[in-house]
């Protein structure tokens, strides 16, 4: 659910902004995304303040403090960080009594001289705008420009004019708890919708290449059935050196063969070339077998990551950006993260780990897990080692892991194993399980609280 601001709740935020951030520096400015806007501060730093300019219903709030993004570049960055950032809250005001909020800002500039900006936020529902104004009102900058024809015109270097009073608002209560538990839902909603969007160039790859591989698969497969059903020409070139010097059989082997038998040469040299197409066939199946245990194996890789891609935080999203899709991975240096190491969360005191991908199942397997661990995954079913640090677990903690195991294989319902890491031996491949003794645990509906625990994932140090 959406904020939703009204007169009094505008009247609220003002006195709050003005408490907690008047006579404070304006530290950063974070672009979220096309609508969200983040502001930092100098010396008020339990909180950051949230603009959303969502079409529908704008609002202002002041967030967890925790909250990091790396910013959106474009106009609206360059504009922000230009006039904004940097600049001394003097004043923050309700305009005309209606969803506008003013601040008023001192920025020092190029040649240490003080200038007297305004960020006006026009908080009014599908008609919002976030404008910047000069020392004399006039428009600097404007999310959305309005020409000559609109009623109240918006370009740049024109004297700015509120937004008239709608004399039909009426100042209904406004409950500020009830409207913090919205944003704090909203933020939520943010958060999966960000990394969707900053994610969204490797997913459709992703889908593309999987796309790309099951078609590889289909011709390879027409083309090893062609190459089997040339298998034949051994026998046919046995045939032919077999009744070379039996006419009556030679000719009606030659019958059959039709177009594909060359008079012009003799049933030898015939049998030779029959020979060598069967050898071709040979080498183009040995080959095919290969290409396709190969596809198969991406295949399956990418099918697995595309079921469980919601649940990537972004540090595993820039890997996958850097294996996949490296064009589109970040030229900022950061710390190198060893892609190997899994992903925890905590649940009464228990740490329960899970891996994403085969180098993370194996590594968390067979280097992090104690023999005396637990060690969970689905009956059956390619996905997630799951390991519960702790020799006997209660029931809660094999419960939560079990649907952990479930989610991570993109499933709802289903059996998962369960057995102690000790029972557990490396299979023929990477991240590939035997299990000497096992029990198996049927779940048939994954809680929803169960997925919820696993955005407070964290990553395993080397």
């Amino acid at each position: 659910m959406n904020p939703k601001l009204n007169l009094a709740g505008v009247e609220c935020l003002v006195n709050d902004i003005n408490n907690k951030v008047k006579s404070n520096f304006i530290t950063n400015v974070t672009i979220i995304n096309s609508s969200d806007i983040l502001l930092s501060f100098s010396f008020y730093n339990k909180e950051k303040l949230l603009i959303s300019l969502n079409h529908n219903s704008p609002f202002i709030s002041f967030v967890d403090s925790e909250i990091n993004s790396p910013t959106t570049l474009g106009n609206l960055n360059e504009n922000l960080r230009k006039y904004i950032r940097g600049s001394y809250i003097i004043d923050v005001s309700q305009i005309n009594q209606d969803r506008v909020i003013k601040f008023t800002l001192n920025k020092t500039n190029e040649f240490y001289e003080k200038e007297t900006y305004y960020l006006v936020l026009e908080l009014i529902p599908t008609i919002n705008n976030l404008i910047i104004l000069d020392h004399n009102e006039n428009v600097v900058f404007a999310k959305h420009y309005l020409d000559l024809s609109a009623s109240r015109p918006l370009l740049k270097g024109m004297k700015y004019q509120p937004v008239e009073s709608n004399p039909q608002l009426v100042k209904k209560e406004f409950d500020y708890e009830a409207y913090k538990e919205d944003v704090k839902s909203y933020l939520l909603e943010l958060e999966g919708k960000t990394k969707k969007e900053k994610a969204l160039p490797l997913y459709n790859h992703l889908k593309q290449k999987l796309k790309s591989l099951n078609k590889k698969i289909l011709v390879l497969e027409k083309e090893k059935e062609t190459a089997e059903s040339y298998l034949i020409y051994k026998d046919i070139g046995d045939n032919l050196l077999t009744y070379m010097y039996d006419e009556n059989e030679l000719q009606k082997i030659i019958d059959e063969l039709g177009d594909s038998y060359n008079k012009d040469i003799s049933p030898k040299d015939n049998a030779v070339k029959y020979f060598e197409k069967y050898k071709k066939a040979l080498r183009t199946i040995e080959n095919d077998n290969r290409e396709i245990e190969i596809a198969e194996n991406g295949q399956q890789e990418l099918e697995y990551i595309l079921s469980i891609f919601s649940y990537y935080c972004e540090g595993e999203i820039e890997e996958l950006y850097k294996k996949y899709l490296p064009k589109y991975h970040s030229l900022k240096k950061k710390k190198e993260v060893d892609s190997r190491l899994p992903y925890f969360i905590k649940f009464n005191g228990v740490t329960i780990g899970f891996g994403k991908n085969k180098e993370q199942n194996n590594y968390l397997t067979f280097k992090k897990a104690n023999k005396e661990d637990i060690f969970l995954h689905t009956s059956s079913y390619h996905g997630a080692h799951v390991i519960i640090f702790d020799k006997d677990p209660k029931e809660e903690v094999i419960l939560l892991a079990s649907e952990i195991a479930l989610i991570l294989s993109n499933l709802e319902t289903g059996e998962v194993q369960i057995a102690d890491v000790k029972d557990v031996k490396k299979g023929d491949s990477l991240g590939k399980v035997l299990l000497n003794k096992y029990q198996t645990i049927t779940i048939h509906k994954i809680r929803e609280e169960s997925k919820l625990l696993l955005k407070d994932q964290k990553r395993f140090s080397n």
